[in-house]
């Protein structure tokens, strides 16, 4: 029936893995649950576990593969035809989170369901508040709001799908480098229409990073970000960051936003890493972080 597949990355994955095996044991349907650690340096003793499990396998992959192959990699290694993919940084956020998605299959024509991200209500350290405050009001979204964007509000950390449709629209492999692999699959759903059931069964995200770090993650998919936009894998339609700066550039003003965030820069990142930080300010900062990049063809 279902097949949890989860890609694994220097985090300890244990408590969600239990969870979700625990859940599936309490229902009377066949299911597998497959984790691949993609050559982590970390937490390996921990997730050893994971495979003494009933039904669940864990695999060790030598050498670091990436998040598009290694999604690819657990859909060929998956045997049932509902695939659920978790990142292994997320928990659920109630005991029926299995149930629900079971009740999708059994009683919905639809192929795929997007379940949702939430945060914590309880405020992390002051050197987290940027990834927290952004998933708060970014990516904690109700079904409803999100199926009225349904192609938009789509997170790859919570999502099932039948292995017809993936066999079709998978992960793209071109995708090396960290960021926006998510976004190109949705694409490719919207492109061969095909319809995305939105529906409250979120996940808790618990892998809330530094300000510092998911800065420097943001700053290094935001360049993944104008490679695959320049190769033309990436339209991005649904991205209003490459659809604002597609609108600056063919209006010749990318020199004047990335001219700004070379000069404001220390000023901007002061603020994200600081215990207010501002929304608009880090959209500025990606904005003119794309547009820097664009005209200097480098990263700093």
């Amino acid at each position: 029936m279902i097949s949890v597949l989860i890609p694994i990355y220097n985090y300890n994955s244990t408590k969600l893995v239990v969870s979700i095996h625990q859940q599936l044991e309490l229902l009377s349907v066949k299911y597998e649950i497959l984790c691949i650690d993609d050559a982590s340096t970390k937490y390996i003793i921990e997730n050893a576990i994971i495979k003494d499990l009933f039904n669940t396998k864990l695999f060790t992959l030598k050498e670091n593969i990436g998040r598009s192959k290694i999604r690819n990699l657990l859909v060929e290694k998956a045997k049932f035809n509902w695939l659920l993919f978790l990142d292994a940084d997320v928990y659920p956020k109630d005991n029926l989170f299995v149930k629900n998605y079971i009740n999708c299959i059994e009683s919905k024509n639809e192929l795929v369901f997007c379940g949702g991200i939430c945060y914590d209500e309880q405020k992390p350290s002051n050197d987290k508040l940027l990834r927290w405050i952004y998933g708060k009001k970014r990516e904690e979204i109700s079904a409803d709001y999100r199926s009225e964007k349904p192609y938009q509000f789509v997170s790859g950390a919570n999502f099932l799908i039948n292995k017809t449709i993936f066999n079709t629209i998978n992960f793209n492999v071109n995708i090396v480098e960290y960021g926006y692999e998510d976004v190109l699959f949705v694409e490719d759903l919207k492109i061969n229409k095909i319809k995305i059931s939105h529906i409250d069964n979120q996940v808790f995200h618990l892998g809330i990073e530094s300000s510092l770090v998911f800065l420097n993650k943001t700053k290094e998919a935001i360049s993944n970000l104008l490679n695959i936009s320049s190769n033309k894998i990436l339209k991005g339609d649904n991205l209003k960051l490459l659809k604002t700066y597609k609108k600056l550039k063919s209006n010749k003003l990318c020199w004047f936003i990335g001219g700004g965030f070379y000069l404001f820069k220390k000023v901007f990142e002061a603020n994200l890493l600081s215990k207010k930080p501002s929304l608009f300010v880090f959209d500025l900062y990606k904005l003119g972080y794309l547009c820097y990049l664009d005209m200097n063809n480098k990263s700093i």
